[in-house]
């Protein structure tokens, strides 16, 4: 399964070129997501029900990321929050046990590589690009569940 994500992460990322000095500023700011144009490739999205909001903060070469993500309901919000250096080097995180660190890199232009890893596999790999010049985050990946399942989703954020 973790030979599986990196080759289909490897192909995604096959033709982009890493600049070290990609404009990321536009990522900044709060995201709310938008559930009409949200999927999951496993078709279990639950639209008009997931309620999940992301801070991210960009300064010296960091993106700081905190989400609030209170779609269980009766259940307390799910918060993870991570400050990591955009050096593709391993960060911790707080507020999961789902993945213990994170890894970020600057792509060229207005994309970002995320890489959620528990220990030295990964968990989660996703890009993350602006469009609608800067107006929408659309946060492409595949993640496996706990149970071992993956699955690839293509999740979209506004300003709210």
């Amino acid at each position: 399964m973790k030979k599986f994500m990196l080759a289909v992460l490897a192909g995604l990322l096959g033709s982009a070129s890493y600049a070290s000095a990609a404009p990321v500023d536009g990522f900044a700011g709060t995201w709310v997501n938008d559930n009409m144009r949200s999927t999951w490739s496993n078709g279990q999205f639950p639209k008009g029900k997931m309620r999940l909001k992301i801070d991210v903060e960009i300064h010296d070469n960091h993106l700081v990321y905190h989400s609030i993500n209170d779609t269980a309901k009766g259940k307390p919000p799910m918060q993870i929050a991570f400050d990591a250096v955009m050096d593709g080097k391993s960060y911790p995180v707080q507020g999961t046990t789902r993945y213990s660190s994170v890894r970020v890199r600057a792509l060229e232009g207005n994309q970002l590589e995320i890489l959620e890893m528990q220990g030295e596999d990964v968990v989660v790999g996703a890009i993350w690009q602006l469009q609608d010049d800067g107006k929408t985050l659309m946060r492409w990946g595949i993640g496996r569940s706990p149970e071992g399942k993956s699955k690839a989703y293509t999740e979209f954020f506004s300003h709210p």
